[in-house]
């Protein structure tokens, strides 16, 4: 008996920014594909995860297609996204969508998944985690996350900032994502909380040029305005 074959789309997180902290079947996946799908920031801009993949891609057998993030969140911009990604896969092709770090964790793969579930109902879609920044950063930095009976929360810097110090007080560990142009205010708050001594910054995790700032009370006078950086409040 033979099964019929569908095409299949799968969400795959390609870490950080480290290509060693692939996994292997995130390899095996990227590697077998027909179509590898990759989101970018904005149309012409170069994927990250692309450049973790690299080792693991053949553009002579594969197609490789970018697919800009939809400019906001209204509307059907997603829906747009999805019709470009079904578009490219056809009847039977296996395809994977790239996702930096995991994609279940503030990741664009949910939003495209869901979408296309309402245009490609023959579509079978999976998601395959990856190392995230959060455990990839307290790892750079030498911290536990959490222990016994300590809780955690993870909140993304463009949420308002009360929201982000009740975190700060309710919670033994906070993970600060995406600080980039709120660092200023960030450093300001955690400062008058009295936890900028429990405080690590860590940017560009995983890349070449990662920094790990353990004082970050050396970072108000200036503070970087890089996306690809967060804030580890572990209260020691």
């Amino acid at each position: 008996m033979t099964t019929e074959r569908r095409a299949r789309l799968i969400g795959v997180g390609v870490g950080p920014g480290d290509p060693e902290l692939l996994t292997l079947k995130a390899a095996r996946l990227i590697r077998t594909a027909d179509v590898v799908f990759a989101p970018v920031r904005r149309a012409g801009d170069s994927s990250l995860a692309l450049e973790i993949v690299a080792e693991h891609l053949d553009r002579e057998r594969q197609q490789v297609v970018v697919v800009p993030f939809p400019e906001s969140r209204e509307g059907d911009s997603w829906e747009r996204a999805a019709r470009h990604v079904a578009e490219a896969l056809g009847d039977l092709s296996t395809a994977v969508f790239l996702t930096e770090g995991d994609p279940t964790l503030f990741g664009s793969f949910g939003h495209v998944a869901a979408a296309i579930r309402a245009l490609r109902p023959d579509l079978e879609i999976e998601t395959v985690p990856g190392v995230s920044s959060i455990t990839a950063a307290a790892a750079a930095a030498g911290l536990a996350l959490t222990d016994y009976e300590d809780r955690l929360a993870v909140v993304p810097a463009t949420a308002p900032l009360a929201d982000v110090e009740r975190a700060l007080v309710d919670f033994e560990c906070v993970v600060i994502l995406k600080v980039g142009r709120a660092l200023g205010d960030l450093l300001a708050l955690l400062d008058r909380l009295s936890l900028s001594e429990h405080a690590v910054y860590v940017r560009r995790c995983g890349w070449p040029d990662q920094q790990v700032v353990t004082d970050v009370r050396t970072l108000a006078s200036s503070p970087p305005r890089d996306y690809f950086a967060l804030l580890i409040v572990r209260r020691r």
